[in-house]
């Protein structure tokens, strides 16, 4: 009787409820990630004895890779940034030692 009652049009999600949640799980990038630990989990040759946690440790390193990766990015820019200034100071050093050369003789 009880699945019965849960059974009932009523407590059906409507189509449109569920593809308007599919779409908003495929849009956000949940679906991908999902596949992507489910499919990391099949390619283990040793399964885990606990799937849930293989699943909450990798789900969630998705995310610190896209993390990690944005601060890569980050990185390898203020890196170019003081390259350019560290280039700019040598000119200018350069340009202050002749000055002096020039000074002293």
């Amino acid at each position: 009787m009880p699945e019965q009652l849960l059974n009932t049009p009523e407590n059906r999600p409507t189509v449109s409820k569920r593809e308007e949640f599919r779409k908003y799980l495929e849009n956000s990038g949940v679906i991908d990630a999902l596949t992507k630990v489910l499919f990391e989990l099949y390619d283990e040759p040793e399964k885990p004895s606990d799937a849930v946690n293989f699943v909450k440790q990798h789900f969630g390193g998705v995310q610190t890779v896209e993390m990690d990766s944005e601060y890569i990015s980050n990185l390898k820019k203020r890196i170019k940034d003081l390259e350019i200034e560290a280039g700019n100071l040598k000119i200018q050093l350069a340009k202050k030692e002749e000055e002096n050369e020039e000074y002293e003789q």
